[in-house]
């Protein structure tokens, strides 16, 4: 489940990590990168944009690779 919710992260911030159960963490990516998507649209507030952008991306792919995995029995 851990690599359909990266796979899905790489294309949609936020929606891979809702799929691995961090619902919390999961909603705050996705206002963000909607929040970052409306400033990159604006030509003053891009600088902020595209680097919020960029960093809600790579904390989504990492925060759905590290998630603890449900089906995997306990060590």
């Amino acid at each position: 489940m851990k690599e359909i919710a990266i796979i899905v992260n790489v294309f949609l911030p936020g929606v891979g990590t809702l799929l691995v159960g961090q619902i919390i963490q999961g909603i705050i990516q996705i206002v963000l990168a909607l929040i970052a998507i409306a400033l990159s649209f604006t030509v003053v507030l891009t600088i902020i944009g595209i680097p919020m952008y960029l960093i809600v991306w790579v904390w989504a792919i990492i925060s759905a690779a590290t998630a603890y995995d449900r089906n995997q029995p306990r060590r």
